[in-house]
């Protein structure tokens, strides 16, 4: 915890049965590691986050938005989930995900690009997309997570004190109109307030300084967000006022999550928030792209970075029966399949260990882009390497 400590002190960087197919790349010898369970609390949010373990991110497909301003809302904005990874998302993959093992699924979803109106009224033709993608989910037999992702700009959701009004009235607008629409859902279908927000285009949009009275108003606001969130859900009523909910601290990290001036919302229902956190950790393997492309199981310099920060979400909120959910990790194809696979292993058996649930990021594979964490190759409908699939089974119980 000395470690942890130091490294929160001086500003972190943050980050933000398979085998169906043949794979491009296998290895039959899979990483074996002793797993030994530390004490996780029996309560009723606890054993409900263990049962989304393990997760798949359908990344790079509902969540892509608009980087030219080609898009109009209303008209040809449907468009945008394949724009990026060029394969929508269908019943066939996500019924492969369920059929691979995986118990849960995390549907990320921006919405700025669909409004049609001041009022930030969602386009009725995205939010039937969505819609169906969500029911696909549930009725595989996939648990879902839906949120707002790519609408952390100063012309939707920022948090910073000038911006905080804007902010709240956009929050509350989209939370309503997604809890009209998807209230009838029974508790396979959790909401996602935020995903990494943060103050994008500053110096400490990934580097996060506990001095820095912006990043301290930046977390106020985020803990005033939170709660204008739950509040929403909580109001709409049915079965959203006890539908599990998932909370992000700043930027989505585990170390201001752990930090003391960030506090989970007041909640009407009793045990049905979780802590959303993002850990592409150790960043120089995991997400550098000129970083080391080498993982070292006995690497105590690269290990120690994923015990500390799991060992404090432990001490902070699992320990407590407070569940956490790391809604994104992974690494990126660096032509080091070995490394990866010894990574995926030694991730996900520590956070098994600490009763952290682990959701893999899959961004698929395309062409321009330098961080590909795609193990699934969608335009066949197979996993491209089907042992990292094996290994996160092994061990995300």
């Amino acid at each position: 915890m000395l470690f942890l400590t130091v490294l929160l002190c001086l500003s972190l960087f943050l980050l933000p049965t398979a085998g169906l197919a043949t794979d491009t790349v296998s290895i039959t010898s899979l990483p074996v590691l002793e797993v030994k369970p530390w004490s996780v609390p029996s309560n009723e949010s606890m054993r409900f986050s263990l049962g989304l373990s393990p997760g798949w991110d359908l990344g790079n497909a509902l969540e892509c938005y608009d980087k030219d301003g080609t898009i109009t809302a209303g008209e040809n904005d449907l468009v945008l989930d394949s724009i990026w990874s060029g394969f929508p998302a269908t019943e066939e993959i996500i019924q492969f995900v369920r059929s691979s093992g995986f118990k849960s699924i995390r549907i990320p979803v921006s919405w700025h690009d669909h409004i049609i109106d001041s009022q930030y009224t969602i386009n009725p033709d995205w939010l039937a997309r969505v819609y169906e993608v969500v029911n696909w989910s549930v009725r595989s037999g996939l648990y879902v997570i839906l949120n707002v992702h790519h609408d952390i700009s100063t012309d939707y959701i920022y948090p910073d004190n000038a911006h905080y009004a804007q902010s709240s009235a956009y929050l509350t607008a989209i939370w309503k109109q997604l809890c009209a629409a998807f209230g009838a859902y029974d508790e396979h279908l959790i909401f996602e307030g935020l995903n990494e927000p943060r103050l994008v285009g500053t110096d400490v949009e990934w580097q996060y300084s506990y001095l820095d009275p912006l990043c301290i108003e930046a977390t106020e606001c985020i803990n005033k967000l939170n709660q204008v969130f739950v509040d929403t859900v909580r109001a709409s009523g049915g079965n959203n006022a006890k539908r599990y909910l998932m909370v992000p601290a700043y930027a989505a990290s585990p170390y201001t999550a752990v930090y003391n001036n960030f506090t989970l919302p007041k909640d009407s229902a009793e045990d049905r928030l979780m802590v959303s956190v993002h850990a592409y950790i150790p960043h120089e393997f995991a997400m550098d792209g000129s970083g080391t492309d080498f993982f070292d199981l006995d690497d105590t310099s690269q290990t120690g970075v994923i015990d500390d920060a799991f060992n404090a979400l432990y001490d902070t909120f699992i320990k407590k029966g407070i569940p956490v959910i790391i809604g994104e990790f992974g690494c990126t194809d660096k032509n080091n399949h070995r490394d990866r696979l010894d990574f995926t292993a030694y991730y996900t058996a520590r956070a098994y260990e600490r009763g952290l649930t682990c959701i893999v990021w899959d961004n698929g594979t395309f062409d321009g882009y330098d961080e590909v964490f795609g193990i699934m190759d969608r335009g066949q409908v197979t996993w491209f390497w089907s042992d990292i699939v094996d290994t996160i089974m092994m061990y995300c119980k």
